[in-house]
């Protein structure tokens, strides 16, 4: 690295050359030309310290182990290109060889973080940061115009996968490792009251339309009303069963502190797979559907009963609702057994909403939550399921493989997350 004082002669020489040389006549041009010597100079600087990290500093003896099991022994110096941060560089390093399962290996582009790819981890790292926040094409677009650093499109994508590819790899040693009871305890302080959000949404992947399923874990803080408010919220997303997403949100919930927690929430809306994974991993919590997700129901059931113009259909949705959140369904199941429908179809809306508000009457007990200062709505879930997957892989023209979407999700997680040094560990480690 570079001292204070070494820093301090290169600035007075810049600052002196400046003097000798410098000639603009605008701001425009003085940024233009900052911009342009800058990243020379940094090419220059990258190349000779590739070369100086490189060449005899990669040797490491007459041999090295292989993963064989055998020795490899030292060949000789081969040279690769790199794509760095600051342009390509070429460097030689120190190469082995074993004669007895016939493999080569340079160790010293495994202590840099290097793959067979020609990018370094630096770069890896930074197209994930402008890829799993843009569409491809405007990542590789701004990239090359904030850092003159050209990706195609293709490349950026092949970055991505392979630094989801290990983002999940990581995740499933951890989870595995939760799952086996063998994981330390969360490093997290304790909270109060957690809250586990699961919900569903739904992404354009392999040709049809499928299912993705979130998660939005965070701490509950009381506001100056006493009703929780979300505050530190962890995101989780995946394509994926049922059962391996209610490992994967256990997983992620132990590490937020929810076997420390005074108490653990689960919001979600009326689907099965929820609740189910919620009784498998969070037997203890206390469950609620959310309120608004429930008066989705009552609409859609006044819109069967009634006509579309109709004050006294308006005037029952909404006292019942109002009824809903303040009692709880109890009334509104009394007010559907007395029901009188008028059609077929009625009946069916009926007997299906009365089968709905029956299974879910105890997730449904709003004023005994409010009471204790709960949310009854699941907003921050609903919210992941925009700002997780809607924003990056919804859009206009926008079709994905799994392995693809997969990927941008695993990238985008770590980055809402604020997860940047695994993210730094995973581009070091990814193909």
């Amino acid at each position: 690295m570079c001292s204070t004082a070494a820093t301090t002669d290169l600035l007075a020489q810049v600052r002196t050359w400046c003097e000798a040389h410098l000639r603009v006549g605008s701001v425009a041009e003085a940024e233009a030309l900052a911009l342009t010597l800058a990243r020379q100079v940094a090419a220059v600087i990258v190349s000779e310290g590739v070369r100086q990290a490189g060449g005899r500093a990669s040797y490491e003896g007459c041999s090295v182990a292989c993963p064989c099991g055998r020795r490899a022994q030292f060949k000789g110096y081969r040279g690769r290109w790199l794509v760095t941060l600051a342009g390509t560089a070429r460097v030689q390093r120190a190469y082995y060889y074993c004669r007895h399962c016939h493999t080569g290996q340079a160790p010293w582009d495994r202590r840099q973080g290097l793959s067979p790819a020609q990018w370094t981890a630096g770069v890896k790292g930074l197209v994930a940061h402008f890829a799993g926040r843009l569409p491809y094409a405007a990542s590789v677009e701004l990239l090359e115009l904030s850092t003159g650093l050209k990706v195609e499109e293709y490349s950026a994508e092949q970055i991505m996968r392979s630094l989801g590819a290990e983002l999940r790899a990581v995740a499933a040693r951890e989870q595995a490792a939760v799952l086996a009871g063998e994981a330390a305890p969360a490093a997290a302080p304790p909270v109060g009251r957690l809250y586990i959000g699961l919900d569903g949404t739904h992404g354009h992947i392999d040709g049809d339309w499928h299912e993705v399923k979130v998660g939005a874990i965070f701490t509950g803080v009381p506001d100056t009303d006493g009703v929780d408010q979300a505050t530190d919220c962890h995101y989780l997303a995946a394509q994926e069963t049922a059962e391996a997403f209610g490992e994967r949100a256990y997983a992620a919930a132990v590490g937020r502190g929810v076997e420390q927690a005074a108490e653990a929430v689960v919001t979600g809306d009326g689907a099965d797979w929820i609740w189910n994974q919620a009784a498998r991993h969070f037997p203890r919590a206390t469950q609620i559907v959310d309120y608004w997700h429930a008066s989705e129901h009552l609409w859609h059931l006044r819109r069967v009963l009634y006509p579309a113009a109709s004050p006294t259909g308006d005037r029952w949705v909404r006292e019942h609702c109002r009824r809903l959140y303040h009692h709880g369904p109890a009334g509104l199941l009394r007010a559907l057994a007395k029901a009188k429908p008028a059609t077929v179809e009625q009946a069916e809306a009926v007997r299906r909403e009365q089968g709905y508000f029956t299974k879910h009457r105890q997730r449904m007990d709003y004023p005994g939550c409010r009471a204790r200062g709960l949310m009854v709505g699941s907003g921050p879930v609903e919210a992941a399921c925009k700002v997780v997957v809607g924003q990056r892989l919804k859009g206009a023209g926008r079709r994905w493989c799994q392995a693809g979407a997969d990927a941008v999700l695993a990238v985008r997680c770590v980055l809402l997350n604020n997860q940047l040094e695994p993210l730094t560990q995973a581009a070091r480690a990814a193909a």
